[in-house]
């Protein structure tokens, strides 16, 4: 049941040097498959049955109970990338690190951002905004988060922002030798605190919140640090780096971000279920149930290309929905149709970009005198 994944190590603990011989590879267990799997049939769920229809006129409501209204796909995914961000860090120097976590994220958004731009152009249903090359180009430079009049080629792409500006904090702070153990533990609390306390001095209801707060905490993805730290958190926890009880307040503060930092709404009870889903992979990572047994192949599968999924469902799967919908077919059709074709483009978008690419720069990458490991790594979650 076990397939290959990255050698492990604590980025708050042992930073890796460039001299060191490689780890034995480490089981990748379908625990970690299966909470991606539950992250973005969440996200689908969600976009498809509630958002795009509320976006989109012409998009017929499924009926109130199989609406989706509690969003938390995203959040769960962005906190495994943490997990495996504290997992990873310590295996190479932090430079390359920080390089190869950008090899997996930048090159199929790119693409994926181009993809979308021009179909949108070419094959857009009428509601469905037609972006400028002004918004691509800024998409593209991943500052959709912080220049308010640039719109984003696609709505979920505020993810990728917040991962990039993360793993760049990560590989700073890991590259600083004095920032290890209770350093570090007190980093993780003032990039969980600091950003409450923005929110509640600067940005509360009838404010007029300062360009400079605003940049801070809306441009960076500041306000979603706590996603990010919590799987750090859990890590940590996880190779007794930190108590149980700095972890269970740890995460009671993640919560409390989750539900102060917009959007309004953010399900913060899924997520906190789901957070608990965490942390039973990472205690004990080896889930050998007969539904995880039978299910295995579709659920590694799906787990491989949920980043191509995220990145390629939301627009693409609102366009085939609406013209389905257009030609008279009904909210049981073309939900199909739109989880089916996310699906399919996130599994070219994997195959012909993501991972070719991230082999080629991989190679780059690896010092001459060291064998290229075989890639089968934990993927970027979203």
């Amino acid at each position: 049941m076990a397939q290959a994944q990255e050698a492990v190590a604590d980025p708050a603990v042992t930073p890796a040097t460039t001299g060191q011989t490689q780890a034995p590879r480490k089981p990748r267990y379908i625990s970690w498959d299966a909470v991606r799997v539950v992250g973005i049939l969440a996200v689908l769920l969600f976009h498809a049955s509630l958002l795009a229809p509320l976006n989109l006129p012409g998009l017929e409501l499924p009926p109130e109970p199989l609406r989706m209204d509690f969003p938390f796909g995203a959040s769960v995914l962005i906190t495994v990338s943490g997990y495996f961000a504290a997992m990873t860090i310590g295996k190479h120097s932090s430079l390359r690190w920080w390089l190869r976590r950008l090899a997996r994220l930048l090159p199929a958004f790119w693409v994926a951002v181009i993809v979308i731009f021009v179909s949108t152009q070419l094959f857009a249903p009428e509601g469905l905004p037609r972006h400028t090359y002004t918004d691509l180009l800024g998409n593209l430079a991943l500052i959709h988060l912080a220049v308010p009049e640039i719109s984003y080629i696609d709505l979920a792409h505020w993810t990728v922002p917040v991962q990039v500006a993360g793993f760049t904090a990560i590989a700073l702070l890991a590259a600083n030798k004095r920032v290890r153990g209770n350093v570090a533990t007190a980093v993780m609390w003032a990039a969980l605190l600091v950003p409450l306390a923005l929110r509640y001095f600067f940005m509360g209801p009838g404010d007029v919140t300062p360009f400079w707060v605003s940049t801070i905490m809306d441009g960076t993805g500041l306000n979603r640090a706590h996603l990010l730290l919590a799987g750090v958190a859990i890590y940590r926890w996880s190779k007794n780096r930190q108590s149980f009880t700095q972890l269970y307040l740890m995460l009671l503060a993640v919560l409390l971000a989750h539900d102060m930092h917009p959007p309004d709404n953010d399900a913060v009870l899924p997520y906190a279920v789901s957070l608990v889903l965490i942390c039973v992979a990472a205690y004990q990572p080896a889930w050998d149930g007969k539904v995880f047994v039978v299910l295995e192949r579709p659920i590694r599968w799906l787990a491989g290309i949920s980043y191509g999924v995220y990145l390629m469902h939301f627009v693409m799967g609102t366009i085939v929905a609406r013209h389905l919908a257009d030609a008279g077919v009904p909210w049981w059709g073309w939900i199909p149709a739109w989880f089916a074709s996310a699906i399919l483009l996130g599994w070219a978008l994997t195959k012909l970009v993501e991972r070719p690419v991230f082999n080629v720069i991989n190679r780059l990458l690896t010092p001459k005198d060291k064998p290229v490991p075989p890639v089968r790594p934990a993927r970027p979650s979203v």
